[in-house]
């Protein structure tokens, strides 16, 4: 309902906002008022006189307290604007104002962002904000900042408070001009990509320069920038989230991607004495790959007006077209270019470390008896790491499946499938069990309790640091031997030849020969390296842990990187969905963390050690 703005109508604003209640209004001719809850800043956009500018007024709708109303409005704005101002420097001690004004399209030879500050009162503040948008940085654009005196948003017929206002009450006027590059001079079309970068990088310079102001200047001290971002979410963010988590859920991408005729394409490549290329089939498509796609494309992200979680939600889509594309052309060529796109390739460096790997251990001695592990008693160990799961978590509803058409172990939907002839090494029973169940199965889980799904249905590109993870679980609990390394060096050498246009045979040949890995060994490499028609998931196990070793090293904590399953450069945004109380603190910790006799190690990790180190 559009509100007009009464004596009545402010006087009711600030009487919520004193109880600590949230403020939504729509206001006249389009106008909005959003205070997320009382703080002691508010940032300000008035659309010029009959020039409607909506682009730039969308740059405050990522703020968590703001006004967006029309230059004609100015007498009735006035009122409202002190009363808030006001009732929340009594509240807070003092109190910030930033009004966003965008420069004139016809105007030129303008700095990217002119600062309005005062000319001597807290220059520090003045300061904090022009460093913070000097520190922006887009393609091919000079960032340039000049600073001018605000007295003209302090004159007649504009002004929504006098200087004795802002004196009375320590309240401290901005304004921040933009240079409306987001905008074509001539046509006056959007460039809506710019526009969505510069948006995201000015809302947490304000961020920024506001957690500077109260953090001095008021009894409000928040424990971090971000955290001074919107707490509540929109119904439209978890509209979309559960509409991307729909199509995600209509396919399961690995199982989909994996032969059900393993066993026999192995017993006819044996008979053809390794020079026949085997032919594989596939579970039959549960999905029209086209028909998601118009639904995942019909998904109206653009109206997330949050930056961060708008790009989580693009970043997703992004992902699930490129699967969807991958399962329209899965045993074709094609199949591989798009894992290229979705999961990567090697590059030089991991090539090196996966030689160097196979160099430094010396070929396995060929155990004619190996004790495996019965598949029921795997199962039975399984089922109750997952109830120390859930004895953290009631809400945890896992379990194992035993499945003739699984080949090994796979985690899907936070359920553990085991193939019903998986051979199981016993000294490495525990290692699986932390790597599927303490890993795959424990992320999916923290991540459900999320109020936000794409935790538990993993952003894109996760896997590189969830199977990182998993595989330095399985160090941590003493069960990486040199077998499982030279298995994970040989997909990344396998993944580098088959994108160089390596065979099957030549693969298999490759590892068989070249790197003496028995001949089961090698086709089970090769066939989950050329499944598909060319999967280059494989390598993202010894990506994974170099990279996941270098961020400890550097002194990040690992417990934090268990929330959901997540990549690791999503741990700034993470962060920050829990500053803003979106996320929650994650619910179960796997047994390593809990484990004191396994407290060394994971020292030995803060302190710095390499892959070769794990041998």
């Amino acid at each position: 309902m559009i509100e007009s703005i009464t004596d009545s109508f402010v006087k009711k604003i600030t009487r919520s906002l004193k109880r600590g209640k949230q403020v939504h209004r729509r206001l006249p001719d389009g106008g909005l008022l959003y205070i997320d809850r009382p703080l002691p800043f508010l940032i300000l956009f008035r659309h010029p006189a009959n020039q409607p500018d909506h682009p730039t007024a969308d740059f405050l709708k990522a703020n968590a307290a703001y006004i967006i109303s029309h230059e004609e409005r100015t007498e009735e704005l006035r009122p409202l604007v002190q009363s808030i101002a006001q009732a929340m420097a009594d509240k807070f001690g003092a109190f910030m104002i930033i009004e966003l004004m965008a420069a004139p399209a016809n105007a030129t030879d303008l700095p990217l962002f002119k600062v309005l500050g005062p000319e001597e009162q807290l220059p520090t503040t003045t300061q904090t904000i022009v460093k913070e948008l000097q520190s922006i940085k887009l393609p091919r654009i000079h960032t340039s900042v000049e600073v001018e005196s605000n007295h003209p948003l302090l004159q007649e017929p504009l002004s929504l408070l006098s200087e004795q206002d802002l004196k009375k009450h320590s309240i401290l006027m901005l304004g921040l001009q933009l240079n409306p590059i987001y905008r074509n001079r001539s046509t006056g079309k959007i460039y809506p990509l710019l526009l969505r970068t510069l948006r995201g990088k000015v809302a947490n310079a304000i961020k920024k320069t506001v957690f500077d102001f109260v953090s001095v200047q008021t009894t409000h001290h928040p424990v971090h920038f971000q955290a001074l971002g919107r707490q509540a979410v929109n119904r439209i963010v978890w509209r979309i989230d559960k509409q991307l988590t729909s199509i995600s859920d209509q396919f399961r991408f690995l199982l989909l991607v994996t032969p059900v005729n393993n066993n026999e394409a192995w017993a006819e490549f044996k008979k053809a004495k390794y020079e026949k290329t085997p032919t594989f089939h596939y579970r039959l498509m549960p999905v029209d790959a086209d028909q998601l796609k118009r639904k995942l494309y019909n998904i109206s992200i653009e109206k997330v007006d949050d930056p961060t979680l708008g790009y989580l939600f693009r970043d997703k889509r992004h992902e699930l077209d490129k699967m969807l594309t991958m399962l329209a052309d899965r045993n074709t060529p094609d199949f591989l270019y798009s894992s290229m796109q979705l999961y990567g390739t090697v590059d030089d460096q991991l090539l090196k470390v996966a030689e160097g790997i196979l160099a430094a251990i010396p070929e396995p001695v060929h155990r004619k008896e190996i004790d495996i592990i019965p598949v029921p008693e795997f199962v039975a160990q399984a089922e109750q790491e997952i109830a120390f799961l859930k004895e953290q978590y009631p809400g945890l509803d896992s379990g194992v499946d035993v499945r003739d058409d699984v080949v090994g172990l796979i985690v899907s939907k936070g359920r553990l499938n085991v193939g019903s002839d998986a051979r199981i090494p016993r000294h490495r029973a525990e290692a699986l069990i932390q790597h599927e169940v303490g890993t795959h199965i424990l992320t999916y889980y923290n991540g459900k309790a999320q109020p936000l799904h794409q935790l538990y249905v993993g952003s894109p590109g996760y896997e590189e640091l969830q199977e990182g993870l998993a595989v330095l679980s399985e160090w941590l609990v003493g069960g990486l031997d040199h077998a499982r390394m030279r298995i994970l060096a040989a997909r990344v050498v396998a993944v580098y030849h088959l994108t160089k246009g390596c065979s099957f045979i030549d693969n298999f040949r490759r590892l068989k020969d070249e790197y003496h890995f028995e001949a089961e060994t090698a086709w089970d490499v090769t066939m989950r390296v050329h499944r598909g028609g060319g999967l280059t998931k494989d390598a993202v196990y010894l990506r994974g842990l170099v990279h996941l070793l270098n961020y400890l090293k550097e002194g990040n904590e690992l417990e934090p990187l268990l929330i959901g399953k997540i990549r690791q450069d999503y741990i700034p945004i993470v962060q920050e969905l829990i500053y803003r109380n979106v996320l929650r603190p994650m619910p179960i910790k796997p047994r390593y963390l809990l484990d004191s006799s396994i407290k060394p190690k994971l020292e030995q990790l803060k302190a710095g050690i390499s892959v070769f180190n794990l041998l």
